[in-house]
C-alpha cells in the first residue's frame, strides 16, 4: 500500500507540476505492473514478464527518486520463455534502490540486473550503494533500520521450499561495497499464457 500512495502522490505531483508526459509514463508503468503482479493468477511467469515487471516498477521509482540512479539488464533472449515465480525480483530491486542509496546518501548508482541460463537459470541484481553486513543482517531477518526485509526472506525460503536446497538466493555486500544478490533457479521451459 505505501509503494501505490507513494506512487499516487508521485503521480499528482508531476500533473500540478504540468509534467503531463512523466505523469502517464508513471501511470503507464504502474498499470503494466499490477497486471504483470496478478498474472491471471498463475505463480509462474515467463522471464520476459518478470523483467517487464521490475522494469515498471524501475521507471516510477526513477521519477520518485529524481533520477539519483539508472539501471541496465542484461538479459540472454533465450531465457525469456522459461518461467519463474512471479515478483521475485522487484523485492531484491526494492531494496536495491531503498538501502543501496543509503537514504540519500549516494547519488547517481546504477542497478545492473543479469539473466542467463546453462542447466540452471541464473539471476544476478547488483548495485553500488552502501552495502551492509549481510552477517549482521542474518541474525535480525525481520527488522533493518526500521525496515522489514520480509520481502527478501519470503523469496528466499520460497526458492528453498520449492525448488530444493540446490536453489536459492545467495547475498554477497559489505559496508561501502554494494551488494550483490545472485538466485539459482532450474529452468523451467514453457510459455505461459
Amino acid at each position: 500500500p505505501h509503494f501505490l500512495y507513494n506512487t499516487l502522490d508521485a503521480i499528482a505531483w508531476l500533473c500540478e507540476e504540468g509534467r503531463n508526459k512523466d505523469a502517464e509514463d508513471m501511470v503507464t508503468s504502474l498499470a503494466k505492473l499490477f497486471r504483470i503482479s496478478i498474472s491471471k493468477g498463475h505463480e509462474l511467469i515467463t522471464i520476459e514478464k518478470e523483467i517487464q515487471h521490475a522494469q515498471s516498477y524501475l521507471r516510477i521509482e526513477t521519477f520518485r527518486y529524481k533520477n539519483q540512479f539508472t539501471y541496465t539488464f542484461d538479459v540472454d533472449e533465450n531465457c525469456l520463455g522459461y518461467l519463474c515465480n512471479k515478483i521475485t525480483l522487484q523485492p531484491i530491486i526494492e531494496n536495491a534502490v531503498i538501502h543501496g542509496l543509503g537514504r540519500g546518501k549516494i547519488k547517481n548508482t546504477e542497478i545492473k540486473v543479469k539473466v542467463w541460463a546453462d542447466e540452471n537459470l541464473h539471476i544476478i541484481v547488483e548495485d553500488q550503494g552502501v552495502g551492509f553486513d549481510v552477517e549482521e543482517w542474518r541474525q535480525k531477518p525481520g527488522k533493518k533500520e526500521g525496515h522489514t526485509n520480509i520481502g527478501i526472506h519470503n523469496v528466499e525460503e520460497m526458492i528453498r521450499m520449492e525448488y530444493g536446497e540446490n536453489y536459492g538466493m545467495w547475498i554477497e555486500s559489505s559496508p561501502g561495497a554494494g551488494t550483490k544478490v545472485t538466485y539459482l533457479l532450474p529452468v523451467i521451459r514453457g510459455i505461459q499464457k
